[in-house]
């Protein structure tokens, strides 16, 4: 995501137009992180335009020197959690007490190992199965770059 300076300029001085085209460039990227964080779409299209609201009103704050899209990509994330932390007393609280599983999720069927293929809208859907705090934990956790290995 390249954003010229002109743009973000005219973006402070209150141009319309010069807003939306970095709403349009910024909206598959923007999105594809609230779409992780969220329960669906629509959710997700919330969160987005809250953020992008935030970017907006912090755009006076972007200082030229790092990437742009990692700087929205801060605020996004912090929007997100934000918003999950002022709705969170609105999510139970859920104690993994463990679950026997016949057969792995990601297994082909018959031989109960990785097929080596992987169904993005699987996964996309399990992850949306997730409670929002196991979601949000799962999300850090890629989003951080840590990952273990056994």
């Amino acid at each position: 995501m390249k954003i010229e300076e002109r743009l973000i300029r005219q973006c402070i001085e209150g141009d319309k137009k010069s807003q939306i085209l970095l709403y349009d460039q910024c909206y598959s990227y923007m999105m594809s992180i609230c779409i992780r964080y969220c329960r669906d779409r629509q959710e997700a299209g919330a969160r987005l335009n809250l953020a992008f609201l935030k970017v907006l009103l912090h755009l006076k704050d972007f200082d030229h020197t790092g990437s742009f899209k990692a700087w929205v990509s801060k605020i996004t994330l912090r929007s997100i959690i934000d918003e999950f932390r002022s709705q969170q007393k609105h999510y139970q609280v859920h104690i993994y007490q463990g679950q026997i599983v016949q057969e792995p999720l990601w297994s082909n069927g018959d031989s109960g190992h990785w097929s080596g293929e992987i169904d993005i809208d699987r996964v996309m859907g399990m992850i949306q199965q997730l409670s929002p705090m196991d979601r949000q934990v799962f999300n850090l956790l890629l989003s951080t770059g840590i990952h273990t290995k056994k």
